[in-house]
């Protein structure tokens, strides 16, 4: 995985994380309120009250909040210091979200660019006897069949689009819509389907048969990866 793509996926694990953040910061601020409030102090017939003010729809709204006492507005004013630090983490979550969102645009254009003119090999094997070597190329891929037995064989021509490789990859894949599909990309080490990196750590052996791949730098022979004699 290139550091690019270590990049967008670490972002993008950040810019979730704040998301949620910013979730629950709404749902408590949706709880106690959004006016900006202030607690002030009366005087009527030579008594002291508390009365909570706030501005709505242009003009001063008050709340009696009863005689003037020590700590009788406690309540109200913990109330109106969680709603200040509410709303100013709001803010600042949502400037993190809207800079994370433009930072993955970016990356996430060069992550398409370098997927697109990545090039690589690799060969397929039917036990420990070549089956075929692949080449990508930035628009096509090539193979060169060693066997053409439907059994021992993978692919059935000889140039093929890297969209056509990956559907054959896929199959080598277990299948994305399944439930526990999440649960087995995280065991290889990965946080999203991409039949390519799910074949480089499993070799794209399957059960049905004893066809497997190998990579260029593997010293692998079928005892290592066939999960079947």
């Amino acid at each position: 995985m290139s550091e690019i793509t270590s990049l967008y996926y670490a972002l993008r694990a950040e810019l979730e994380q704040k998301t949620k953040e910013l979730d629950k910061i709404t749902k408590e601020l949706d709880e106690i309120g959004r006016e900006q409030k202030s607690i002030v102090v009366k005087t009527i017939n030579d008594n002291q009250y508390y009365y909570e003010q706030w501005r709505e729809n242009g003009k001063l709204r008050y709340k009696s909040l009863g005689k003037v006492t020590p700590g009788g507005a406690c309540d109200n004013e913990i109330r109106i210091m969680r709603r200040k630090e509410l709303l100013a983490r709001e803010e600042e979550r949502q400037f993190l979200i809207t800079h994370l969102q433009t930072e993955l645009n970016k990356l996430k254009h060069w992550r398409d660019k370098e997927s697109i003119l990545f090039e690589y090999s690799f060969e397929v094997f039917w036990k420990d006897q070549l089956s075929a070597r692949v080449s990508v190329g930035k628009s096509r891929v090539h193979v060169s069949r060693y066997i053409k037995h439907p059994i021992r064989q993978i692919f059935s021509d000889e140039v093929i689009t890297r969209n056509q490789l990956n559907e054959v990859l896929k199959l080598r894949c277990f299948e994305e819509g399944r439930a526990d599909c999440v649960a087995k990309l995280k065991a290889l080490g990965l946080s999203e389907y991409n039949p390519l990196e799910i074949v480089k750590k499993t070799h794209g052996v399957s059960f049905n048969d004893y066809i497997w791949i190998r990579f260029p730098g593997e010293r692998l022979t079928a005892k290592d990866v066939l999960v079947r004699d």
